[in-house]
Protein backbone atom coordinates (compact mmCIF):
# COMPACT_ATOMS: atom_id res chain seq x y z
CA UNK A 1 0.00 0.00 0.00
CA UNK A 2 1.43 3.71 -1.13
CA UNK A 3 1.74 6.14 1.60
CA UNK A 4 0.26 9.20 0.89
CA UNK A 5 2.94 11.58 0.61
CA UNK A 6 2.13 14.27 3.72
CA UNK A 7 5.19 15.35 4.10
CA UNK A 8 6.41 17.80 0.91
CA UNK A 9 10.87 16.94 0.32
CA UNK A 10 12.84 19.64 -0.70
CA UNK A 11 16.03 17.56 -2.13
CA UNK A 12 19.22 20.04 -1.95
CA UNK A 13 21.72 19.26 -4.69
CA UNK A 14 24.95 21.88 -4.69
CA UNK A 15 26.35 21.15 -8.41
CA UNK A 16 30.50 22.42 -9.08
CA UNK A 17 31.62 20.56 -12.26
CA UNK A 18 29.53 17.25 -11.70
CA UNK A 19 27.68 16.87 -14.45
CA UNK A 20 28.79 13.10 -16.11
CA UNK A 21 27.01 11.84 -12.52
CA UNK A 22 23.59 13.50 -13.25
CA UNK A 23 22.16 10.51 -14.93
CA UNK A 24 23.12 8.00 -11.90
CA UNK A 25 21.99 11.09 -9.08
CA UNK A 26 18.83 12.19 -10.83
CA UNK A 27 17.57 9.02 -11.73
CA UNK A 28 17.40 7.76 -8.40
CA UNK A 29 15.39 10.86 -7.27
CA UNK A 30 12.98 10.32 -10.70
CA UNK A 31 12.62 6.16 -10.22
CA UNK A 32 10.78 8.20 -6.83
CA UNK A 33 9.50 11.17 -7.46
CA UNK A 34 5.85 12.09 -6.09
CA UNK A 35 4.13 15.19 -5.99
CA UNK A 36 5.49 16.85 -2.82
CA UNK A 37 8.96 16.07 -3.89
CA UNK A 38 10.95 19.17 -4.94
CA UNK A 39 14.80 19.59 -6.17
CA UNK A 40 16.83 22.58 -5.59
CA UNK A 41 19.85 22.15 -7.74
CA UNK A 42 22.35 25.20 -7.05
CA UNK A 43 25.10 25.71 -9.38
CA UNK A 44 28.26 27.01 -7.82
CA UNK A 45 30.02 28.61 -10.63
CA UNK A 46 30.02 25.31 -12.63
CA UNK A 47 32.43 25.03 -16.01
CA UNK A 48 30.76 22.51 -17.91
CA UNK A 49 26.89 21.91 -18.16
CA UNK A 50 26.11 20.63 -14.67
CA UNK A 51 22.67 22.67 -13.96
CA UNK A 52 21.38 21.75 -17.73
CA UNK A 53 22.15 17.97 -17.46
CA UNK A 54 20.87 17.53 -13.75
CA UNK A 55 17.83 19.40 -14.86
CA UNK A 56 17.07 18.29 -18.13
CA UNK A 57 17.29 14.62 -16.38
CA UNK A 58 14.07 15.41 -13.68
CA UNK A 59 11.32 16.52 -16.38
CA UNK A 60 8.41 14.92 -14.11
CA UNK A 61 10.01 16.59 -10.92
CA UNK A 62 9.33 20.19 -9.56
CA UNK A 63 12.76 21.55 -9.70
CA UNK A 64 14.15 25.39 -8.68
CA UNK A 65 17.45 26.30 -10.40
CA UNK A 66 19.63 28.71 -8.88
CA UNK A 67 22.95 29.71 -10.33
CA UNK A 68 25.85 31.91 -8.44
CA UNK A 69 29.46 32.80 -8.79
CA UNK A 70 31.98 29.74 -6.95
CA UNK A 71 31.23 30.50 -3.38
CA UNK A 72 31.68 26.83 -1.92
CA UNK A 73 29.71 23.95 -0.59
CA UNK A 74 28.63 25.84 2.15
CA UNK A 75 27.38 29.02 0.47
CA UNK A 76 25.38 26.73 -2.17
CA UNK A 77 23.57 25.14 0.30
CA UNK A 78 22.23 28.02 2.46
CA UNK A 79 21.33 29.24 -0.89
CA UNK A 80 19.09 26.21 -1.44
CA UNK A 81 17.54 26.41 2.14
CA UNK A 82 16.44 29.70 1.95
CA UNK A 83 14.55 28.76 -1.76
CA UNK A 84 13.18 25.38 -0.66
CA UNK A 85 9.45 24.88 0.37
CA UNK A 86 9.27 22.00 2.01
CA UNK A 87 8.72 20.75 5.16
CA UNK A 88 12.00 18.67 5.23
CA UNK A 89 15.20 19.34 3.40
CA UNK A 90 17.47 16.49 2.57
CA UNK A 91 20.95 17.23 1.15
CA UNK A 92 22.10 15.15 -1.73
CA UNK A 93 26.16 15.42 -2.69
CA UNK A 94 25.79 15.76 -6.93
CA UNK A 95 28.03 12.23 -6.94
CA UNK A 96 26.45 10.45 -4.40
CA UNK A 97 22.79 8.95 -5.13
CA UNK A 98 19.65 8.06 -3.26
CA UNK A 99 18.84 4.33 -2.72
CA UNK A 100 15.67 2.61 -4.22
CA UNK A 101 13.21 3.10 -2.20
CA UNK A 102 14.72 6.17 -0.03
CA UNK A 103 11.85 8.72 -0.15
CA UNK A 104 9.49 6.13 0.86
CA UNK A 105 11.00 4.74 4.03
CA UNK A 106 12.04 8.38 5.01
CA UNK A 107 7.85 9.32 4.43
CA UNK A 108 6.91 6.37 6.61
CA UNK A 109 8.95 7.46 9.22
CA UNK A 110 8.42 11.29 9.26
CA UNK A 111 4.52 11.10 8.40
CA UNK A 112 4.34 8.90 12.10
CA UNK A 113 6.83 10.34 14.17
CA UNK A 114 6.95 13.69 13.00
CA UNK A 115 10.79 13.97 14.35
CA UNK A 116 12.70 17.19 14.68
CA UNK A 117 15.33 15.34 12.38
CA UNK A 118 15.85 11.50 11.01
CA UNK A 119 18.81 10.12 11.56
CA UNK A 120 19.59 7.15 8.45
CA UNK A 121 22.11 5.01 7.77
CA UNK A 122 23.90 4.91 4.31
CA UNK A 123 26.12 2.35 1.66
CA UNK A 124 29.24 3.56 0.29
CA UNK A 125 29.08 2.49 -2.88
CA UNK A 126 32.17 2.16 -5.51
CA UNK A 127 31.76 2.04 -9.05
CA UNK A 128 34.27 -0.98 -9.88
CA UNK A 129 33.72 -2.97 -6.75
CA UNK A 130 29.99 -2.16 -5.73
CA UNK A 131 28.39 -1.69 -2.43
CA UNK A 132 30.54 -2.27 0.65
CA UNK A 133 28.75 -4.62 3.42
CA UNK A 134 27.43 -2.12 6.06
CA UNK A 135 28.14 -2.87 9.67
CA UNK A 136 25.77 -3.98 11.69
CA UNK A 137 24.71 -2.54 15.25
CA UNK A 138 21.66 -1.20 17.10
CA UNK A 139 20.54 2.45 17.46
CA UNK A 140 19.76 2.73 21.39
CA UNK A 141 20.38 6.50 22.12
CA UNK A 142 20.20 7.83 25.90
CA UNK A 143 17.19 10.44 26.51
CA UNK A 144 19.60 12.90 27.70
CA UNK A 145 20.08 15.25 24.57
CA UNK A 146 23.67 16.08 25.71
CA UNK A 147 24.58 12.22 26.18
CA UNK A 148 22.34 11.67 22.96
CA UNK A 149 24.78 14.07 21.22
CA UNK A 150 27.68 12.16 22.14
CA UNK A 151 26.44 8.71 21.45
CA UNK A 152 25.82 9.43 17.70
CA UNK A 153 29.10 10.77 17.33
CA UNK A 154 31.38 8.44 19.18
CA UNK A 155 29.48 5.36 19.71
CA UNK A 156 28.36 4.61 16.28
CA UNK A 157 30.54 2.66 14.08
CA UNK A 158 29.45 4.73 11.13
CA UNK A 159 30.71 8.46 11.36
CA UNK A 160 28.00 10.61 11.88
CA UNK A 161 28.94 14.28 10.84
CA UNK A 162 27.89 14.22 7.34
CA UNK A 163 25.43 16.48 6.88
CA UNK A 164 23.36 14.05 4.18
CA UNK A 165 22.98 11.64 7.09
CA UNK A 166 20.01 13.81 8.33
CA UNK A 167 16.85 14.91 6.75
CA UNK A 168 16.21 17.93 8.73
CA UNK A 169 12.87 20.15 9.45
CA UNK A 170 13.20 23.42 7.70
CA UNK A 171 11.43 25.27 9.63
CA UNK A 172 13.70 24.18 12.60
CA UNK A 173 16.53 25.01 10.74
CA UNK A 174 15.89 28.67 9.74
CA UNK A 175 13.95 29.53 13.45
CA UNK A 176 17.83 27.73 15.13
CA UNK A 177 19.55 29.85 11.63
CA UNK A 178 21.02 26.53 11.66
CA UNK A 179 23.06 27.53 8.04
CA UNK A 180 26.71 26.01 6.95
CA UNK A 181 29.95 28.46 7.89
CA UNK A 182 30.88 29.62 4.75
CA UNK A 183 33.99 29.82 3.70
CA UNK A 184 36.00 26.82 4.99
CA UNK A 185 36.36 23.71 3.89
CA UNK A 186 34.99 21.31 6.68
CA UNK A 187 31.40 22.97 7.14
CA UNK A 188 29.75 19.11 8.24
CA UNK A 189 31.23 18.97 10.85
CA UNK A 190 30.19 22.17 13.49
CA UNK A 191 26.94 22.12 11.55
CA UNK A 192 26.12 18.54 12.15
CA UNK A 193 27.23 19.55 15.95
CA UNK A 194 25.11 22.62 16.01
CA UNK A 195 22.00 20.56 14.17
CA UNK A 196 22.33 17.99 17.19
CA UNK A 197 22.42 19.76 20.37
CA UNK A 198 19.70 22.08 18.87
CA UNK A 199 16.67 19.35 18.62
CA UNK A 200 14.14 18.06 20.87
CA UNK A 201 13.38 14.51 18.34
CA UNK A 202 15.21 12.24 16.45
CA UNK A 203 14.04 9.79 14.51
CA UNK A 204 16.65 6.98 13.48
CA UNK A 205 16.40 5.38 9.73
CA UNK A 206 17.36 1.59 9.86
CA UNK A 207 17.04 0.93 6.36
CA UNK A 208 20.11 2.75 4.12
CA UNK A 209 18.92 5.37 2.41
CA UNK A 210 21.96 7.37 0.79
CA UNK A 211 24.70 5.95 -1.55
CA UNK A 212 28.12 7.62 -0.69
CA UNK A 213 30.20 7.56 -3.83
CA UNK A 214 33.78 6.69 -1.49
CA UNK A 215 36.83 7.85 -3.08
CA UNK A 216 35.80 9.60 -5.92
CA UNK A 217 38.98 11.33 -7.62
CA UNK A 218 39.11 14.71 -7.30
CA UNK A 219 36.14 15.16 -4.31
CA UNK A 220 37.20 17.41 -1.20
CA UNK A 221 36.51 14.02 0.53
CA UNK A 222 39.38 11.95 -1.48
CA UNK A 223 41.73 14.63 -1.14
CA UNK A 224 42.88 16.34 1.83
CA UNK A 225 44.56 20.23 0.83
CA UNK A 226 46.68 21.80 3.08
CA UNK A 227 43.48 24.72 3.67
CA UNK A 228 41.13 22.00 4.45
CA UNK A 229 43.26 20.65 7.46
CA UNK A 230 44.10 23.99 8.25
CA UNK A 231 40.31 25.33 8.24
CA UNK A 232 39.62 21.61 10.06
CA UNK A 233 42.12 22.06 12.91
CA UNK A 234 40.80 26.22 13.58
CA UNK A 235 37.09 24.40 13.85
CA UNK A 236 38.28 21.71 16.04
CA UNK A 237 40.03 24.67 18.12
CA UNK A 238 36.59 26.60 18.68
CA UNK A 239 35.00 23.84 19.31
CA UNK A 240 36.85 22.12 22.25
CA UNK A 241 37.28 25.77 23.88
CA UNK A 242 33.54 26.04 23.78
CA UNK A 243 32.83 22.17 24.76
CA UNK A 244 35.71 21.68 27.10
CA UNK A 245 33.91 20.04 30.08
CA UNK A 246 32.43 17.59 28.33
CA UNK A 247 35.31 15.05 27.24
CA UNK A 248 33.19 12.35 25.50
CA UNK A 249 32.22 14.98 22.89
CA UNK A 250 35.76 16.81 22.85
CA UNK A 251 36.89 12.68 22.06
CA UNK A 252 34.54 12.64 19.04
CA UNK A 253 36.02 16.65 17.61
CA UNK A 254 39.33 15.22 18.77
CA UNK A 255 39.38 12.49 16.54
CA UNK A 256 38.45 14.13 13.27
CA UNK A 257 41.73 16.44 13.67
CA UNK A 258 43.44 13.01 14.61
CA UNK A 259 42.83 11.16 11.66
CA UNK A 260 44.95 13.32 9.63
CA UNK A 261 48.16 13.83 10.86
CA UNK A 262 49.58 11.20 8.70
CA UNK A 263 48.83 13.76 5.85
CA UNK A 264 51.31 16.31 7.05
CA UNK A 265 54.88 14.22 5.87
CA UNK A 266 52.93 14.44 2.73
CA UNK A 267 52.54 17.64 2.26
CA UNK A 268 55.25 19.92 0.23
CA UNK A 269 57.75 21.75 2.69
CA UNK A 270 56.21 25.13 1.93
CA UNK A 271 52.54 23.37 2.77
CA UNK A 272 53.70 22.08 5.89
CA UNK A 273 54.26 25.12 7.79
CA UNK A 274 50.68 26.27 8.06
CA UNK A 275 49.34 22.69 8.51
CA UNK A 276 51.65 22.42 11.80
CA UNK A 277 51.43 26.17 13.40
CA UNK A 278 47.11 24.68 13.09
CA UNK A 279 48.60 21.01 14.93
CA UNK A 280 50.63 23.31 17.39
CA UNK A 281 47.38 25.37 18.33
CA UNK A 282 44.75 22.38 18.25
CA UNK A 283 47.12 19.79 20.08
CA UNK A 284 47.12 21.13 23.64
CA UNK A 285 43.41 21.29 23.25
CA UNK A 286 43.21 16.79 23.39
CA UNK A 287 44.23 16.93 26.62
CA UNK A 288 40.15 17.78 27.16
CA UNK A 289 39.67 14.16 25.79
CA UNK A 290 38.85 11.12 28.07
CA UNK A 291 40.66 9.00 26.00
CA UNK A 292 44.92 8.20 27.31
CA UNK A 293 45.96 8.06 23.38
CA UNK A 294 45.01 11.64 23.01
CA UNK A 295 46.41 12.83 25.78
CA UNK A 296 49.52 11.41 25.11
CA UNK A 297 49.88 12.90 21.50
CA UNK A 298 48.80 16.75 23.15
CA UNK A 299 52.39 16.55 24.08
CA UNK A 300 53.35 16.38 20.13
CA UNK A 301 53.32 19.80 19.10
CA UNK A 302 57.74 19.85 18.97
CA UNK A 303 58.29 19.78 15.52
CA UNK A 304 60.37 16.66 15.79
CA UNK A 305 57.97 14.89 17.71
CA UNK A 306 54.94 15.46 15.76
CA UNK A 307 57.06 14.78 12.42
CA UNK A 308 57.58 11.24 13.73
CA UNK A 309 54.04 11.00 14.76
CA UNK A 310 52.75 11.64 11.30
CA UNK A 311 55.19 9.28 9.73
CA UNK A 312 54.17 6.65 11.95
CA UNK A 313 50.61 6.85 11.48
CA UNK A 314 51.28 7.43 7.75
CA UNK A 315 53.22 3.70 8.20
CA UNK A 316 50.72 2.56 10.41
CA UNK A 317 47.91 3.08 8.01
CA UNK A 318 49.67 1.64 4.41
CA UNK A 319 50.22 -1.19 6.63
CA UNK A 320 47.35 -1.67 7.44
CA UNK A 321 44.41 -0.42 4.35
Amino acid sequence: MLIKPQKKISVIIPLFDVEKYAKKATSSIASQAFDGLEVILIDDGSNDNSLGCFASNLPRVDVITISQQNKGLSAARNAGILKATGDYLLFLDADDFLLPNAIYNILEVLNSEKPDILFGRYLKWNPHTGFKKPPKYDYRPPKDRKKRTEYILSALPEPSWNAWRYVCKRSLILEKKLFFEEGILCEDVPWSLRLLESVDTISFLQTPFYAYYQHRPGSIMSRVDSKRLIDLNATIFDLLNKYKSRPVLCSCLIKQSFLYINEYCKFKKYERKGVLESYRTVLPLYKNSNLILYRIVSKCHNFILFHGLSLGLFAGKKTFK
